[in-house]
Formats: C-alpha cells, structure tokens, sequence
C-alpha cells in the first residue's frame, strides 16, 4: 500500500493521472461520526474507560470494517491466479475429474425460478476450510466464460453465488442458477468464502448503545456492555460473588446454586462461567437458567453462534424442569422434531406476552436479539450468551440491549472465533477472552471456573490441564474407574518420521490404521459420574469402531485417513477436523498433524500447533489420545514470541521438553 501511494504521488507530480480503480467501491465505508467521537473522548479518558471507549470506537464500525475486508480480498482473488489463493481458508479448488454434473440443467417442479443444475464439487480444501449446508460461497470460473457476467478490466475470473446442498468430506454438492436465462457447460475452478451476512439489527443496535454512551458523556454509563469492555468484575447488589460451598453432594451451594444466586444479584452486570471440555457447562448452564425461571420468575434469552447450540441448550433447559409449553425458538428446520414450543420467525414478542407472567425461555441468534421488534431492548432479566469463547465483543454489545443481565458461559480456550477484518482495537476478540485478559483460567473475581471434568481419565485430564488450564483442572473420581484393557490411560506421543509432506501423510495414515487395528475389540468398561464423587461402572463390552476418532488439521489428511481405514475395514471411525468434533467426545482420540516440519505446513506451525486446537483434540478422549507427529516439527525455530510459547508448549506435551 505504501509502495502504490508513492508511486501514485509520482506519477502526480509527473503530470499524470492515475487511472479510477478497476475494482467496485460500492463496499467502502467511511468512519462514523460517533466512531470518531467516542475515539476523540478515549483520547482524554482515564483508564479503564479509555480502553472501553476505543473497543467501543471500533465496535461501531466492525460490520463495515469486516465486510469491506471481505470485499477487498475477493475481488483480489478476481484478477489473481488460482495458485496465489488456493491455501486461503474456506477455498476448495475444484479437481475436474472427481467433480461431476448430478442434475443437469433444470426448472424446479414448481415452476418458479430460474433454471438450475446441481454440481458434485470434489477437490483439495485449504486448511481450516469450513462449509455449511444452505451457505453460499462463490463459484469462481475462469474468463471467458459463456454466461453474462460484470467485469473489471484486470480480472480473470468471474464469480457467482452458489448455494451448498450436501458437505462433503472433500467439497460439496452445490445448486447454482442460470444467468439472465443463460446455461453453460463448465465447471467452476474453486469456491471460495460467502460473503458475510448484512449487519441490519447488530449494527442498528450497536449504534443505539454508542448513542447512549455519548449522551452519558463525560462519565460512561454503567451496564453489562460497558464493564466488560473496561474489564471490572462483576458488580453485584450485594458486592460480592455467592461463593460454592458444596461440590460433593452436600449442603451448601454447589455451583449450580452459586451461579444461580450471583445471576440473581447483578447489578445491571455480566457474569463469567468458564466450563472445560467435560465439566457439564451445558449441564450446569440448563439448571442455572431452571432454578432461576422456577424461583424467580426469570425471563431468558439463549443466544449463540448457531442454531444447533441454542437448541441443544433449550433441549437441556427441558430437561432440567422448565416446561417445554415455556421455552420456544424459530428453529433452523422447522420440520424438524423438537422438544421446545416451535415459535415463527416473528412469534417470540407474543410468546414472550403469553409467558412473562411466570418466567420463560427463548432461543435466537445474535440477529434476533438485537432485533427491536423481536426482543424489546430490556426485556429480558438474563441472556446467556452461550459459546462466548467464539462471540465476539462486538456482538455481545449488539445483543446486550435485550437485557439487564448477561451470562458468558463457555471456554477461551476452544477453538478461537474467525475474524474476517483487520481492526484498529482487539473487538472481534470474544467477550469471554477479553474479560479473562490473557489468563488460562477466569479469576474468582470475575466468575466461575468449573473444575472437574466428568469425561478425561485423570491420565488425559492432567496433560489437558497443564496444557490449557494452569494446572487446575481435575478429573471427577468416577473417570479413573474406567478401563481399557491392555492401553495405559492418558496422552500417547507417537512420533511418525515422513518428509515432503504439507497437508497429508500417507505414513501417518497408516500408523492410524495399524492404531486402530490394535484397539477395536479390547474390553472397554466405562462408568459414569453419580452425585458427588459417585461413580457408576457400566458393564465390560468391546470397544467398537465407532469409539474411536480421528481428528486431523487438514482436509486432505482426513481424506487420506479415511481411505486407508475402509480399505483396512474400519470405514466406522469417524475422521474429521478439529471442528467437527468440538463439543464431542470418546474413548480414544487420534490426532495425526501430517505435516511433516512447520516448513511445508500451510500457514505454519502458527496454525498447526495453535495450542486451543491442540487442546480440543485430545480433550475429546475419555481415556486415551494419541498424537502422530513428525519429529521434525520439533525443529523448526519460530519466528513470534507466541510461535514459540506455542511450540514449546507441543515439545511439552510430546515429552520433547528436556
């Protein structure tokens, strides 16, 4: 960019007029006033309030910033070779000869709508690719192309909007639409990302609570939004947090009754509930939201990332006592059964009338809480914000109108949210993370962190722990009852020795296959946790195929895993990236890295060796995970203070430390 403004400069001072931009500027965007205003305050205010106030400064224009990110990276990928942006995330790169034409062109039997054909896109995912079923990413074809289509003089691509029908282990089954009537014959060179969904609500509501800020100057006014982004602890009525008392069954409060009663006693505050893999944060989440409905009356919000985390929560809720007459949602796919009340997309404000005499639930996404006409601003005396390790402070400013009251419940250190900007201050970072600062673990004073997981042998817990957790996370007793026979519980490093490989490994494929041979059909005996440190063995079975899982980085790993476990007979395991297995779990857990050194790892050991990622991956066993490595990963020297905080923590964790 410095570059371009010089030579620009240049050229003016040589006469010359620099030619208008061949891109579209239908997506920039300017500052807005009152992001000006709150930075020109922050600029004179103490801390913490200039802090908040320069998150709030970059909160206002997060939408615009991501979307204008967004758009700038597209169209570069426009006019730039294939091979420049194929390791990009969320791009698949189309392989001719594994993709096919499942349905020609078409009318839908309704008869509206333009033709249509459906495509069988099979090809190489690059790292951390994700794709969702109803999403929309762009088909990128190759000029010329024999449809009508809007270009810029320095492209060599065209791009048009497809829908995904079908995931794929390596690609999708995608619908597309004829242009302006126009068929064609080709097929796509890649999809690439979906352009991000219009802010509408989040950014109608995030500019009504900087107005309120602005008109509370020079003093920021206090709520939940405002004391987490300046970091203050909790303020409560009584100015304290109720303390646990009973974590064993006993009399006192065990957590559920803690959280309950400090939810019950903010003051126009949040509240932080870190819950580890296996630790029953959904658990203790449903029965804080029960006990606060059936005793107080509460009317509550669930909000999350997807839909499929919200309903799991409602479901939970159910269970735990609150009549499904009183907890409703627009769910995803209505068709669907579902144990909670199915409300319309515009039912909840009437659902809500019905109920808010004797407390409720409702389930919706970030849209719908920042939604004026679905979620009046205050309504609500709680909202969890469930997964607040992936929702950013930006939403949780959007969504924090709706109530006086909010609940982080998740885990900083699971996967990390995907930002699609760049911004001036660390907004697209989550509410969870930025309120623990840094910490493995939430400080007493700002919440609970629940510290006994109900599904890691202490074997696997203690790694996890050191790994993740400062070293406080410990396992319920009920864990070290359990049994594999003849396989030590706990972490195994199984170091793999390969070269020349980036996102998959043949050898280390195999090693999973050999891995897998050797465990199916040992006797597993489980058991579960009771009340207190109970613990209830199941009876001995063999372990199944289906016990085991593998989880890799890379799509193209995963692939190769795959292959190799169905031509030994074992096509049972599931195999996939770490994202598919978050919030999963069992008996063994094989990560394989592929890679074989941070050199020809695509984005680097930065990525590979992301210590949440390595952390969701092992934490998955309940009684042993395997790590397949290269030892060459070892040697690489990175290039960042956390590159090496990073691999050192790896070295750590493989035994390699010493």
């Amino acid at each position: 960019r410095r570059l371009r403004d010089w030579l620009v400069e240049r050229a003016r001072e040589g006469g010359a007029m620099p030619a208008r931009s061949a891109e579209p500027d239908e997506h920039a965007y300017e500052p807005s006033p009152q992001a000006i205003a709150l930075q020109h305050w922050a600029d004179d205010a103490p801390e913490p309030d200039a802090t908040a106030l320069r998150l709030a400064a970059a909160a206002i224009d997060y939408y615009p910033r991501e979307a204008k990110t967004f758009w700038a990276t597209h169209y570069l990928r426009l006019r730039e070779p294939v091979s420049i942006w194929e390791d990009n995330r969320d791009v698949v790169v189309v392989d001719p000869a594994r993709s096919r034409v499942v349905a020609d062109w078409h009318f839908p039997e309704s008869g509206r709508g333009a033709e249509r054909r459906v495509l069988e896109i099979r090809g190489e995912l690059a790292p951390g690719t994700r794709l969702s079923v109803d999403s929309g990413p762009f088909a990128v074809y190759e000029l010329p192309v024999s449809f009508p289509v809007e270009t810029r003089p320095r492209w060599i691509h065209a791009a048009r909007y497809v829908t995904v029908r079908e995931v794929l282990d390596d690609g999708a089954i995608i619908e597309e639409t004829a242009a302006d009537g126009v068929t064609w014959d080709e097929l796509p060179l890649a999809l690439t990302p979906p352009a991000p969904p219009r802010a509408g609500n989040q950014q109608k509501a995030i500019d009504t609570w900087a107005d309120a800020v602005l008109a509370a100057a020079p003093t920021l006014p206090d709520g939940p939004a405002a004391d987490i982004l300046r970091r203050r602890p909790p303020r409560t009525l009584s100015g304290a947090l109720a303390s646990v008392t009973s974590i064993d069954g006993g009399a006192g409060d065990d957590e559920v009754g803690a959280i309950a009663r400090s939810v019950a006693d903010l003051d126009r505050s949040y509240l932080a509930v870190q819950g580890p893999p296996g630790t029953g944060k959904t658990y203790v989440g449903s029965h804080v939201i029960a006990r606060l409905v059936a005793e107080r009356g509460f009317r509550v919000g669930v909000v999350a990332q997807s839909h499929a985390t919200i309903e799991h929560m409602l479901d939970r809720v159910i269970a735990a006592g609150v009549p499904a007459a009183r907890v409703g949602k627009a769910p995803k796919d209505p068709s669907a059964d579902h144990p909670f009340t199915v409300l319309p997309k515009n039912g909840i404000p009437a659902f809500a009338a019905e109920n808010a005499a004797h407390g409720f639930v409702v389930g919706g996404t970030a849209w719908d809480f920042s939604h004026e006409g679905r979620i009046p601003r205050g309504s609500l005396d709680l909202l969890v914000i469930d997964e607040a390790g992936q929702f950013s402070l930006a939403s949780t400013i959007a969504v924090s109108l709706a109530s006086s009251r909010l609940l982080l419940l998740g885990d900083p250190q699971q996967l990390p949210q995907v930002s699609q900007g760049t911004h001036p201050e660390p907004v697209d970072t989550s509410a969870l993370g930025w309120v623990i600062d840094g910490a493995e673990v939430v400080p007493p004073e700002f919440g609970y962190f629940l510290a006994r997981t109900r599904r890691m042998h202490p074997a696997v817990a203690g790694p996890v722990s050191l790994l993740s957790y400062e070293g406080r996370l410990a396992a319920h007793p009920s864990t070290a009852v359990r049994a594999l026979d003849g396989v030590e519980p706990g972490v195994h490093p199984v170091p793999v020795r390969h070269h020349g490989n980036a996102t998959s490994s043949p050898e280390e494929a195999a090693t999973v296959v050999a891995l897998v041979a050797d465990l199916v059909g040992r006797e597993w005996t489980g058991a579960e946790g009771g009340v207190g440190d109970e613990a209830i063995p199941q009876a001995p079975r063999a372990l199944r195929a289906d016990d085991i899982i593998v989880i890799t980085p890379y799509n193209a790993q995963q692939v190769a895993v795959e292959e190799a476990l169905a031509a030994a007979g074992f096509s049972d395991v599931p195999v996939g990236t770490v994202d598919r297995f978050q919030g999963k779990e069992a008996v063994v857990a094989v990560l394989t890295l592929a890679a074989s050194s941070g050199r020809e790892a695509p984005r680097g050991l930065e990525f590979l060796l992301l210590r949440n990622r390595i952390n969701v991956a092992i934490s998955r066993a309940m009684q042993a995970a395997y790590v397949l490595y290269s030892p060459a990963l070892l040697d690489d020297l990175p290039r960042t203070p956390e590159g090496v905080a990073r691999l050192s923590a790896f070295a750590r964790l493989v035994g390699a430390d010493g």
